[in-house]
């Protein structure tokens, strides 16, 4: 997922954390993302890299790095996967590898549902932000609003005005 597509995931994650305010929440993501994982630790308690997996256009399968990868997802435990990648015609498979005990995610139109997953049709034609809802909601979690949000740090903030100020905006 690039940063479009986890901008537009913040309403799920949002739901998420709403219905399970005590779970330990962890995104699994290209390395680029731990940033995004830390700005957003409201929602997100923790951030795996993940070393990608053939047939997944945006990072090519790093071997080297795929043992550790393994190893952290092992020792995690996790309890529920959510699959958050598109229709899932390239990321269910490495979904259903982490080894957790329920997963869920979408499939394509005119596909089969995995085995052993909470997965619906992906909605074409939907905004981004509602499909991911839609498939919290499969899992009977309601939505917390449809909005974007993107944090800013104080000291953000601060560097913001020095720079308003220093330019003339």
């Amino acid at each position: 997922m690039q940063l479009g597509d986890l901008l537009c995931a913040v309403p799920a994650l949002r739901a998420l954390r709403a219905a399970f305010p005590r779970a330990h929440i962890t995104l699994i993501g290209l390395p680029w993302a731990q940033g995004f994982a830390a700005r957003f630790r409201h929602y997100l308690d923790a951030f795996i890299p993940f070393p990608g997996a053939p047939g997944l256009p945006e990072r090519e399968a790093r071997a080297d790095e795929t043992a550790t990868f393994r190893r952290r997802v092992e020792a995690a435990g996790f309890d529920l996967a959510l699959q958050l990648h598109g229709n899932g015609s390239h990321s269910n498979g490495v979904v259903a590898g982490l080894g957790t005990r329920a997963w869920a995610g979408f499939h394509p139109p005119g596909v089969r549902a995995p085995d052993g997953a909470y997965s619906a049709v992906y909605p074409e034609g939907e905004p981004e932000v509602r499909r991911l809802l839609h498939l919290l909601a499969l899992l009977g979690i309601p939505a917390q609003g449809e909005a974007l949000e993107f944090p800013i740090a104080p000291d953000e903030w601060r560097e913001s005005a020095r720079l308003r100020e220093r330019f003339g905006l």
